[in-house]
């Protein structure tokens, strides 16, 4: 798509005006520079329309329909902070559009930023487009603070309009590994906007690396089974808003297999047990959904394992080989159980067979394959 670059010069606050290779600085933009203007109602409301429309364009990515837009609402009122913020994520769009990237385009798109923020600072509109802005420029630890900051400083904002704020911290810590700092941000904003999908299940995988990590001395084990629980939670309300998500779906599973290991360190064999016996269930449901997902029967085999269960475990690691002959888990829990069976050459086939698959080069650790060709040679 081509963008328009129809800015009207008087746009050019004074420190921009001059020689166009030399760029501007948004540590020195100031508002001190901005024409004041004493709107009448019916301006206030105009200039208040286009400003959504402004908004709405963006949010869609539709940047030329939010530039001209944002510029009707600046030829009005140079002061308002939404569109300097629209107009500056603009400006870095297109400078992106180029390569290599419009290095002054995307300055410029800094110094838009810098004044919405000193003119609406509590706009949590505004702190979305500072955080996207640097998340879009390549400084992802920044955009999530920034995130953060701006929902200290808009939180008289309503709700609705802090939503966007709060899946951006939230999705900002939760890509940057920073799981316990997503929580809560991920959890307020399900709660605002319970049918987004891919937001439940950053919040899902975020509660189970919690419940993987328990920290205190003793650990405390009981808030970490509850928190695997909501992890399969927020698991399966993704799986219903996107039934096609096999990750989902498996992800479940594995949040219940975490909490029964979690319920079995606290000594509770019959939480232990009904947790392994809901995993196994679902899995069972699944495969009929997924003929063709080798990973399905793979962590039926786990399960059946963990249950005492090893017929059943070897049974479903067939399976999984019917679907992915070169399927590592499978190929290598397989070799283990018909080893304890005493079936070696079966074993051997099976090992023989994992080491030449080729994805073994990436996912066999060095230990992993030397202890199975020692095993081989004896």
């Amino acid at each position: 798509m081509a963008f328009g670059r129809t800015f009207s010069g008087w746009l050019l606050v004074p420190f921009l005006v001059g020689c166009a290779g030399v760029s501007p600085d948004p540590a020195t933009a100031s508002i001190d520079d901005l024409p004041t203007v004493t709107l009448s109602e019916q301006e206030r409301a105009d200039c208040e329309a286009l400003e959504q429309d402004a908004i709405d364009a963006v949010v869609r990515r539709r940047y030329e329909q939010a530039e001209v837009a944002a510029n009707r609402v600046l030829a009005k009122n140079p002061r308002s902070g939404k569109a300097r913020a629209v107009l500056g994520m603009v400006r870095l769009q297109i400078a992106s559009r180029q390569q290599p990237s419009d290095w002054l385009a995307t300055r410029a798109g800094e110094v838009e930023i810098e004044l919405a923020r000193q003119l609406e600072p509590e706009s949590a509109f505004v702190g979305w487009m500072h955080a996207v802005f640097l998340a879009e420029s390549g400084h992802m630890s920044a955009a999530a603070q920034a995130a953060e900051d701006a929902l200290v400083r808009s939180a008289a904002a309503p709700p609705t309009e802090r939503a966007a704020l709060l899946g951006t911290a939230g999705t900002y810590r939760y890509e940057l590994g920073e799981e316990r700092a997503a929580r809560p941000h991920l959890e307020a904003y399900v709660a605002l906007r319970p049918d987004d999908s891919a937001a439940h299940f950053r919040l899902g995988s975020s509660l189970l690396s919690i419940a993987k990590t328990p920290q205190g001395s003793p650990p405390p084990y009981v808030t970490s089974q509850r928190d695997a629980e909501a992890a399969a939670a927020a698991f399966a309300r993704c799986f219903e808003l996107a039934p096609g998500d096999v990750d989902a779906a498996l992800a479940m599973a594995a949040a219940w297999a975490r909490a029964a290991e979690l319920a079995d360190l606290q000594g509770k064999s019959s939480d232990r047990d009904a947790l392994h016996a809901q995993a196994a269930k679902h899995l069972e449901e699944l495969a009929p959904k997924f003929p063709k997902n080798a990973e399905v029967h793979y962590r039926l085999g786990v399960l059946g394992t963990l249950q005492k269960q090893p017929k059943a475990a070897q049974a479903a690691y067939v399976k999984a080989l019917e679907r992915d002959e070169q399927h590592l888990g499978s190929l290598m829990n397989l070799a283990a159980l018909v080893v304890a069976d005493g079936e070696l050459d079966s074993a051997k086939a099976l090992y023989t067979r994992l080491l030449a698959a080729p994805a073994a080069k990436f996912e066999l650790s060095r230990s992993e394959r030397d202890r199975i060709e020692r095993w081989l040679a004896q």
